[in-house]
Parts: structure tokens; sequence; C-alpha cells
């Protein structure tokens, strides 16, 4: 089997208190709707940039799509958002989605290749975080860390870089072939701005079988 790209290493984030000063408003043009279940297939390919891709892992997110929010679709259709332009064309999505009714967790932030460097990501995440209760803390998020882009912006929102436990739903905590990798590629300020947690005593994330982060 051949060797994981380093790129591809897992890394999980938590937050316990956003940043105010990281919140922007929505960009003017733009504005922000809920998925419509006629869109599903645009969502489905909305984490690939290219078509190839999205046909290549089409068959990954059907039957991610049924496990996780097949019983509860209606709740993902008032959940997922699309950050739209004046075309009402969707250019970047994301949302948050409870696990078990225990865990509050980020889905699928993605802006499309084309929309990256408007703040779009980071105005999505403002209206997102806007809504958070006390009682929705702390706020998980799987990413890998070729991200580097979204770890700096989850960075400035206040998420930390969670060192155990060494799994977590049956993916390896790779946090230090993580920092490894970023070392290399954020510029220095943003990798030393990086900061570290570990999970409360109560929580359960190790081996769960139920807790899925993306």
């Amino acid at each position: 089997e051949d060797m994981e790209r380093p790129e591809e290493s897992h890394l999980f984030m938590c937050c316990t208190k956003l940043r105010e000063q990281a919140f922007t408003p929505i960009p003017p043009g733009y504005h922000l709707r809920y998925c419509r279940p006629e869109e599903l297939s645009l969502w489905k390919d909305f984490p690939f940039d290219t078509l190839e891709q999205a046909k290549e892992y089409r068959p990954f997110m059907d039957t991610y799509f049924c496990q996780t929010y097949g019983k509860q679709q209606e709740e993902f259709y008032h959940s997922c958002l699309f950050l739209c332009d004046q075309e009402d064309r969707p250019l970047c999505t994301g949302f948050l989605w409870k696990h078990y009714g225990r865990y509050t967790t980020l889905h699928w932030l993605k802006t499309k290749k084309e929309a990256e460097g408007r703040g779009l990501g980071r105005a999505i995440l403002s209206e997102i975080f806007g809504k958070i209760k006390k009682e929705d803390y702390p706020i998980y998020l799987h990413t890998h860390a070729g991200c580097e882009r979204a770890i700096h912006l989850y960075t400035e929102f206040g998420f930390r870089i969670l060192t155990r436990p060494q799994e977590i739903d049956g993916k390896p905590n790779q946090w230090k072939q993580a920092l490894d990798y970023l070392q290399g590629k954020m510029p220095p300020a943003y990798f030393s701005a990086l900061s570290f947690t570990e999970p409360d005593e109560n929580t359960q994330l190790c081996n769960s079988g139920n807790f899925c982060f993306k």
C-alpha cells in the first residue's frame, strides 16, 4: 500500500470560544441561502476542483450522504448553506451538524477555486458561527494538512489543534505529520499562531464509532 501523502495527513481542531475579531460581513453582491433538494448533486461535487475528481468520488459522496444525513434530510436542507453571487450561483458552502445530539461539528467548508481570495470562506463562517450558543461548544472539525489556508482561517476564529486521542472515528490523528508539512507551507507568522489543546476528559472521541468529522 502506498504511503499517504503528507498533505493528506488528518488534522482535527477544536474551538471552545470564538474570536469575534475574526468575523466579517458578507461582501456586497453576494447572498446566503440554503441548499435546495434539486441541488444535491451540485453539493456532492462541491468539494472537488475538477469534474474528473467529482466523478471519481461520487460513490463516496453518495454513501457519505446516506450514512450521515439520509435519515435527517430535512434537517440537512435547513442546515447546509450556500453563499451565492448575483446570479444565485453557489460559490461557497458549509454548515454545522450536531452528531447524536452531542458534538457540534463544522461540515464541508469549501470555496470554489475560481472564487478564492474574495473573503467568502470567512464570511460564511461568520454567518455559521454567529448562531452559536454557549451550549453548542466545543466546536470540532476535521481537515487535512494540505488545506493550509483554511487551517489559518480556523485558527483566526479560535480553533486549536487536537493533540489527542490518537484516533478519532477510525481516522488517525496525524497532527505531528501535519505540522511538519505546514511548517514548510505556511508563512512563519501563520505557523507560529497555531495553538494546541486536548479534549475534555468527559468527551469520548476515541473510537466512538459514531462521531464523524469532516
